[in-house]
């Protein structure tokens, strides 16, 4: 169990989830549950294919500003400065809205929703969140001279060289992944939470890299620092992350409760997976796991009670229940002993 729901004095939901704590090597330091569990990443590889599309030369040719890097790494709330910028990025390179495969969904700001219906406007391919990433897969792609119809597709190359950076970032072979479609319609990979963790803790410590895959990691990771609003939005977990804990992570989240961060000059990674997909639950779950092993101090968590108060209320507006983070981390010492 890693959380529960209280009806009374009594528990009346529980919920299972896994932790890991992992470094640059893949050594597990800390965890809860099953750190081995196969899971798809989600959305928080896009810092990992934003740094592809950097490493490619695209963005550097078309004058990809770091704002516009940052959007490429986030899962936007929809908004028009959301919108706008990602449209600016694709002019950039010759495209239009047209080419996005992603399709479109409400935006999922409020401020992105309100903002359309004042224009009178329907939701386009700009508003889902992961327009910005296929903006930097076709800019990618079209700097290549590749073929822009087929981007989405596992078998384009620029599909192919993601597989490989993630087997690079991970210490694993390509094939071992699991490879389905995620729902902007491109590859979505699964392996073990510890090798997520991993992959994190090395866009924190990224020794062992070339230079220059080292100094676009820096510039990927500062731009997501400088322009947290850019990969959520104000209010939502991975931007409020950034803003209150600048200098201590770097935070991605995934859907279907998938969540990983690095954490900054600790060569350390962290991911999480609930197994009901209960994504109101990470808040808690991140922020208790940074709590339990030191990161962070209790009071340096009074800026998310917004997303901590987690009271249940009945239809009179009574307090009736609750919602409980209630997990320990194991301590693999064995691991730990050459760190400390």
């Amino acid at each position: 169990m890693i959380a529960r729901t209280t009806r009374g004095n009594f528990t009346d939901l529980t919920y299972n989830g896994h932790v890991v704590i992992a470094d640059t090597q893949g050594r597990i330091l800390y965890y809860h549950g099953d750190p081995f569990r196969f899971s798809f990443a989600r959305s928080s590889t896009k810092p990992f294919q934003a740094l592809l599309a950097l490493e490619s030369g695209a963005l550097d040719y078309y004058g990809i500003t770091d704002k516009e890097l940052a959007i490429m790494c986030g899962s936007h709330g929809g908004t028009a400065e959301h919108a706008d910028t990602v449209l600016g990025l694709l002019q950039k390179g010759g495209l239009s809205p047209k080419h996005l495969q992603c399709g479109s969904h409400p935006p999922l700001m409020k401020k992105g929703r309100i903002e359309l219906a004042e224009a009178g406007e329907e939701a386009s391919a700009l508003h889902n969140n992961c327009s910005g990433k296929h903006g930097a897969m076709l800019l990618s792609a079209a700097f290549l001279g590749e073929d822009l119809k087929s981007y989405t597709e596992a078998s384009h190359p620029h599909q192919q060289r993601i597989l490989k950076l993630l087997g690079e970032f991970t210490s694993m072979d390509p094939e071992l992944f699991g490879i389905a479609m995620d729902g902007c319609g491109v590859p979505v990979h699964a392996a073990p939470l510890y090798k997520w963790a991993q992959a994190f803790a090395r866009l924190d410590d990224p020794r062992g890299f070339s230079e220059k895959r080292q100094q676009c990691l820096a510039r990927v990771t500062g731009a997501m620092a400088q322009y947290p609003e850019m990969i959520s939005g104000e209010g939502r977990l991975c931007t409020d992350l950034m803003i209150h804990l600048k200098d201590k992570v770097i935070a991605k989240g995934g859907a279907n409760a998938f969540y990983a961060l690095a954490i900054k000059n600790q060569g350390l990674g962290l991911a999480i997976k609930i197994e009901s997909g209960e994504s109101n639950l990470l808040p808690g779950i991140v922020l208790d796991s940074l709590l339990q092993i030191g990161i962070i101090t209790p009071q340096e968590m009074i800026p998310f009670m917004n997303f901590l108060d987690q009271k249940i209320t009945n239809h009179q507006g009574k307090v009736v229940g609750e919602t409980l983070i209630d997990f320990k981390l194991e301590c693999n010492r064995e691991n730990l002993a050459p760190l400390l």
